[in-house]
This record gives C-alpha cells, structure tokens and sequence, in this order.
C-alpha cells in the first residue's frame, strides 16, 4: 500500500513537472507573440482590412441603381489604392419597375473615388444581372 506521504510526494512531484512544463509553454509563446508584433511594424508592412462606406450609381442592362453604404472586405496596397469585394445595398429602376436588392461584386477604391461592379440576382426570373458605378467613400481608415 501507498502511505500518505507518498501520496503527497508524488502529487507534489507531479505539480513541480507541470509548473516547469506550463512556464516554458508560456515563455515560447510570449516570445513568439513579441516576434510576430515586431513584424507587424516594419514600415514596409501596407497591408490593412477596413470596413467603409459609399455613395454610387450603377447601370446594367435596363437597370439604374442607387447604391449606398455597404460593407467590403479591401486588401490596401498603397494609401491611396485598395481592391477587394463589396455589398451593395441598392434602390434600383429595371424595366420601369423599383426595388430594393443587395449588390455583390469586385470594387477598386483609387483615392474617395470607388469603381465597382454590383450583381444583383432576380429570384421570379433566376438571372443576375451585372452593373458597372462609380462612387465615392466615406469614413476610410487612414
């Protein structure tokens, strides 16, 4: 049989092992976390996600939209250009008729000015139909 004592020994063995084993675990990852946020402030480093917003028209075929904000993810390459793919709430006139639809498309942002290509789908007919706009943004992080 295993006495108290032993018992409290191996427990006490068994707590000193994780100890060291955690404090290493920990010590490389914070070493690691520091080596990854040098990285991140090389000033060659352009690359940013941001959420923005816009005002734009678009045309397609028999279709006029009006498309305002709109969520996009965007891949900055420069301060002054940024490409990414975007949604476009949109009030829309096709075929004499009105509607609301939400846009999905590739977008370009050359400075305020933002180039985009919306696609709308029409569920009674089961088509997407494409539109070409030029819009400006608001709100971009700097």
């Amino acid at each position: 049989m295993i006495s108290m004592q032993q018992k409290s020994n191996c427990l006490w063995s068994h707590t000193i092992r994780f100890l060291i084993v955690a404090t290493i675990f920990f010590s490389t990852l914070s070493a690691q976390t520091q080596e990854v946020k040098k990285e991140e402030k090389k000033p060659g480093n352009q690359t940013q996600l941001s959420l923005e917003g816009m005002v734009a028209v678009s045309v397609g075929d028999r279709l006029v939209a009006f498309n305002v904000g709109g969520p996009a993810f965007m891949v900055k390459c420069s301060p002054d250009f940024k490409f990414g793919v975007g949604g476009f709430p949109s009030f829309f006139f096709r075929n004499g008729k009105a509607g609301a639809r939400l846009g999905v498309g590739p977008r370009v942002d050359y400075k305020n000015l933002v180039f985009f290509s919306s696609f709308y789908h029409f569920d009674r007919s089961d088509i997407w139909v494409g539109s070409v706009g030029l819009g400006y943004k608001f709100h971009g992080k700097k």
